[in-house]
Order: C-alpha cells, then sequence, then structure tokens
C-alpha cells in the first residue's frame, strides 16, 4: 500500500452497504478522494495485521465496515472481526497502534448515507490528529567498554626493574588449620606396694595400741590362768 500515504483506507464486506454508485474507477468515494475502498467477501476475513500494514504504509486512518451484528452471510463473520478488534480474540490489534485511527462500522445495504456521514465525521477527526507519527528505530544495544589492561611500570635506562617479591604459597584451609594432638591421658598414680608385714606393725603408734586394747594373744593367756 505505498499509495496510502495520508490517505484512509475502508476494508469493507462486499455484502455490507452497497458503495458501487459512489466509487470511482480507482475505488475511491467520489465525495472523498482520499478514502479508498477494499472489497472483501467476508469482514471475517480482513485481520488487524492489514490495519497496521496500511498505517505503516502512512495511511492516516482504516475503517473497518462489516453487515449489522446478527445478519453476517457467513454467520459470524462481523462478530469475529469485531472482537479482534476489541482485543477479545486473536489475533488482535498491537500496542503500537493508535486507536483513534481506526473505527468499525456495520451497516447494511440501504445505509449508504450513514457510512458517507461517519466517514466525513472520521476525516475531520483525523485532520485534528495530524500525520501519523513514524515509529522510531530502537537503539542498537552498546557493547560494554572492554577494560584496559593495567599500566607497565616505567623503569629509568640502566636501572634494573625491582624485583618483585614472591609470596609465599597459602595452605589450603584444610592444611592451614593446626592440627590438635589429642591430650595425653593422665596417669593414675598407682598405690604403693606395701612394705613387708613386720614394716607394718612397727608404723603403729603405742596409742593406737592402747585404743585397740590387749592383744588377742594376752586374752587367751589371762583366760588360762583363771
Amino acid at each position: 500500500m505505498a499509495d496510502t500515504n495520508g490517505k484512509v483506507v475502508t476494508l469493507i464486506c462486499e455484502r455490507a452497504v452497497d458503495l458501487d454508485q459512489h466509487l470511482d474507477e480507482q475505488g475511491r468515494l467520489k465525495d472523498e478522494p482520499n478514502v479508498s475502498v477494499v472489497k472483501f467477501p467476508c469482514s471475517g476475513m480482513i485481520q488487524p495485521l492489514m490495519i497496521e500494514a496500511a498505517m505503516k504504509a502512512g495511511a492516516s486512518g482504516v475503517i473497518v465496515c462489516g453487515c449489522q451484528l446478527g445478519d453476517c452471510y457467513y454467520r459470524e463473520g462481523n462478530k469475529m472481526i469485531r472482537e479482534r478488534l476489541l482485543g477479545q480474540r486473536p489475533p488482535g490489534l498491537k500496542k503500537t497502534v493508535d486507536r483513534r485511527r481506526v473505527i468499525a462500522l456495520w451497516l447494511a445495504r440501504p445505509q449508504i448515507a450513514r457510512f458517507l456521514a461517519e466517514t466525513k465525521e472520521f476525516v475531520g477527526v483525523l485532520k485534528e490528529l495530524g500525520p501519523v507519527e513514524a515509529p522510531q528505530p530502537a537503539k542498537p544495544a552498546t557493547a560494554p567498554a572492554a577494560a584496559k589492561p593495567p599500566a607497565a611500570e616505567k623503569t629509568e635506562p640502566g636501572k634494573e626493574p625491582p624485583a618483585q617479591k614472591a609470596e609465599p604459597a597459602k595452605a589450603p584451609a584444610a592444611e592451614k588449620a593446626e592440627k590438635k594432638e589429642p591430650a595425653p591421658a593422665e596417669a593414675t598414680p598407682k598405690p604403693e606396694a606395701a612394705k613387708d608385714k613386720g614394716a607394718s606393725k612397727e608404723a603403729t603408734s603405742p596409742s593406737e595400741v592402747k585404743q585397740t586394747g590387749s592383744s588377742p594373744d594376752t586374752q587367751t593367756e589371762s583366760k588360762q590362768e583363771s
């Protein structure tokens, strides 16, 4: 649609309003030369993509015209395109399409006067809106700047560059952690071996003997004497 720049495109069902007497040889309205008419066997064949293509080609507006609702020759053709325009059935119009520049009419064949009146009013609205603004192309994404390598140190002629100190290799965390040696078990003091029986007897003090009384031998001797 290269010749639609600044014009209005009408996509119409051939069984809707009868415009044969109001079109010139090039398919334009005699009363509105900037309005061109494209006929379809049914308005259900009109796709939102066609509206978008007309707008991209430079049309200032688009008129969609079908039979009266409920009176489609192919039963539900006008219902289908109506739901597409309202976004109730896929595919729908893209969000980039200016809805003010698209109208839909559902007219019977004798309603010629109404079609001409609606078209004239729509052309006036488009003139107030002005020309269609061309969509701006998206800016290409800029690649991130590459990181600059570190600048090399300058050395005076005749001098050797300073030697870099080598850092000791760091041990991994597992080896770096000091291994704790198990604490030695405390040796339990062994009881001293008892000395000979004589030594044990010598250890007893006389006081202990007095407290315990006479020995068993002395007791037996006293009993014999009595």
